[in-house]
């Protein structure tokens, strides 16, 4: 099996992600975002500055996601990383990712009209990338994804 392959079927055949983030309190919350990715795994997404997953992520980076691959045969990526708001400098490479996944152009102009308030990009560099698939793995469903170091 080839767990390249197989993450980046995951990544492109699924369009929402779940993300967990912690307050200053230790208290979690968790949201749907849709997503897109690269080459290097990061995880990208588009949301409103003023959403409490948004503020969080200001205060605390540590994040955990995951997305469903197919919930009936139990299919799904556990992510862990650091989640910031994506740099003015990458915001044309990101709006670029996110058009061709979901076919809407030109976001970034509305994210440069609104600075600094308004919606932002924002990205996942992961740390720890696992799998649990039951499907692929019937005997070790969990399967941790080899990150460069």
């Amino acid at each position: 099996m080839d767990l390249h392959q197989l993450l980046q079927r995951y990544f492109t055949e699924n369009k929402l992600l779940q993300l967990a983030t912690v307050n200053t309190e230790g208290d979690p919350w968790l949201c749907n975002v849709y997503f897109v990715t690269d080459s290097n795994n990061n995880i990208y997404w588009t949301s409103a500055r003023s959403r409490l997953h948004s503020k969080e992520i200001h205060a605390n980076p540590n994040v955990a996601a995951t997305i469903v691959h197919d919930p009936e045969q139990k299919q799904a990526l556990q992510i862990t990383g650091k989640a910031a708001e994506v740099a003015p400098s990458d915001m044309e490479y990101v709006d670029a990712l996110y058009s061709a996944k979901f076919g809407k152009k030109d976001r970034i102009t509305e994210i440069k009209a609104n600075l600094p308030d308004g919606r932002a990009y924002w990205v996942i560099k992961p740390s720890r990338i696992f799998f649990w698939d039951e499907v692929n793995f019937p005997n070790t469903p969990k399967q941790e994804y080899p990150l460069p170091a």
